[in-house]
């Protein structure tokens, strides 16, 4: 689904315009499909005439809101409007509040009577029509009384396009904002509604229709954003065969682990072996053995020369390239311990390697001081570095990495020519070469656990080995790993799961992908 920033929107409504479509149709539109979605939700305040206060304000958002006021009033329902800031100055929505006006409505003004903040105290709910797309932070001590008098309603507030007060093509809080129970987006997606910290005041998005045209949508220039939805994701989910063998899903090297951090080595490869490998191979230093081989009975085990820290020895690096090569796809970096051997060890996977490969946690790190090892690269690789990492990947500090982790991990992916997974909140994947950049939207806060990052690099390993297409591999196993910690949190608890109940999840998000 693609996810279109604020002139991008104004570009598809003025292509739809060239196409014969007025303004005042697509704004009457906006309101009339936000005004089904709001009676089918709360269709019993029909009976109960409960309150719905239409907070407009003086700009498109605004006619929206009269369009809405509109409609829930000619449906039954006990509508009251009021004006945040005064009448609208907007061509268009000045007609919308004129036909407000002569179904019966009389708009209140929120600074001038005493009933319209009576109706916003009362309601049962607020539609939320102040500003939208279009609003750029300033300070201004009226709009945060606005503000504040809807978020201290018990009503449930529901905002149209974007919670007034946010930027739409942001994840950032510039200030005080209206804080939704439900964002209805029009026609798309904005950056804010997947985002954090500001999705986190979206609530719950639901997308409406306003008559833009597919190809519209699909023909906007420019970098976009894009959230993989549930039937994509089916799409790209690897089949089954009847006749297939375990050489058909492919053979996965996980080369992972120390004697300190053996944990890593058996969350990457279990979670592989979850996710659809045909065969997996962990290769892990041999004094990690006695930890690791207990508890990896379906994986092929390739224990290798460890050094005095326990870590991968210089002397793997022979046979590590030659199971390589026999591979499908390879993970590396995984729990590997920093050191020199380990350093050694990255160069010649990522010098020789012929296969896709993910690189993850210390694999990463030992790129921080040869980076430019990867503009050599003689295969596809996926790097997937949580903010730390990617800040010693770049010399950025991770408040600017986190203050505009869209564009850095777009240039990362172009400037060294690989897809780039930059873990967080707001998880992004950005591929070489591609205007697309995806938001993972599932996952919650109870993954933020020691292994988590290991269970994703080996669903995505078993992704590529099954012949995924790296990218796709990427976007499709953030969003795997994200379901898997959901479907753990419903019968767990956000602070109890844990990363090997994530994996022990990963059947039921399978599941539903395959059906």
């Amino acid at each position: 689904m693609k996810i279109l920033t604020s002139s991008q929107m104004f570009s598809a409504e003025q292509a739809q315009v060239n196409r014969g479509m007025s303004f005042t149709r697509l704004m009457e539109n906006a309101g009339s499909a936000c005004a089904k979605e709001i009676r089918e939700r709360f269709a019993s305040l029909e009976q109960s005439r409960g309150l719905v206060c239409v907070l407009c304000g003086k700009g498109k958002n605004g006619g929206d809101g009269f369009v809405i006021a509109r409609k829930l009033a000619l449906a039954g329902f006990n509508v009251a409007v009021t004006e945040a800031f005064g009448e609208p100055t907007a061509e268009d929505s000045i007609l919308m509040r004129e036909k407000a006006v002569e179904t019966g409505l009389v708009p209140e003004f929120f600074w001038g009577e005493d009933n319209a903040r009576k109706s916003i105290e009362s309601a049962a709910v607020i539609v939320d029509a102040v500003f939208g797309t279009g609003y750029k932070y300033r300070e201004d001590e009226r709009v945060s009384e606005v503000f504040e008098a809807v978020n201290a309603s018990s009503a449930k507030v529901v905002s149209i396009d974007v919670p007034s007060g946010l930027e739409s093509n942001t994840g950032d809080v510039p200030g005080r904002s209206v804080r939704a129970d439900i964002t209805i987006a029009v026609s798309c997606m904005k950056p804010v509604h997947v985002l954090k910290p500001a999705c986190v005041l979206c609530g719950e998005i639901i997308t409406v229709a306003i008559g833009i045209d597919d190809d519209v949508i699909d023909g906007i220039e420019g970098d976009t954003l894009a959230v993989l939805t549930p039937p994509q994701a089916k799409k790209l989910f690897p089949r089954r065969g009847l006749m297939a063998n375990k050489g058909t899903f492919g053979r996965a090297l996980s080369v992972c682990g120390s004697r300190n951090m053996q944990g890593a080595a058996v969350l990457a490869a279990s979670s592989a072996l979850r996710s659809g490998a045909g065969l997996v191979t962990a290769a892990f230093p041999d004094a990690a053995y006695n930890a690791i081989a207990p508890k990896l009975t379906e994986a092929l085990l390739m224990p290798l020369p460890s050094n005095e820290s326990g870590t991968f020895s210089s002397g793997a690096v022979p046979a590590l390239l030659e199971q390589a090569e026999q591979s499908s796809a390879v993970l590396m970096g995984c729990g590997m311990g920093l050191n020199l051997h380990t350093k050694e060890l990255v160069s010649e996977l990522v010098r020789s390697c012929t296969k896709p490969m993910i690189i993850d946690a210390d694999g990463i790190n030992a790129l921080a001081a040869n980076i430019d090892i990867l503009k050599n690269i003689k295969a596809p690789v996926i790097l997937t570095p949580h903010p730390g990492e990617m800040s010693r990947l770049t010399g950025m500090s991770i408040a600017d990495i986190e203050r505009d982790r869209v564009n850095v991990a777009r240039r990362f992916a172009d400037e060294y020519g690989v897809a780039l997974l930059l873990k967080g909140a707001s998880t992004v994947i950005a591929g070489a070469g591609r205007r697309d950049a995806y938001i993972n939207v599932t996952g919650n806060q109870g993954m933020a656990k020691g292994g988590s990052g290991d269970m994703l690099s080996g669903i995505i390993l078993a992704l590529l080995a099954q012949g995924v297409y790296p990218f796709d591999a990427a976007v499709l196993g953030a969003y795997i790993h994200g379901a898997a910690g959901d479907a753990a949190e419903r019968e767990l608890s956000l602070t109890s799961m844990l990363a090997s109940d994530c994996i022990a999840a990963l059947p039921r998000v399978t599941r539903n992908l395959e059906r």
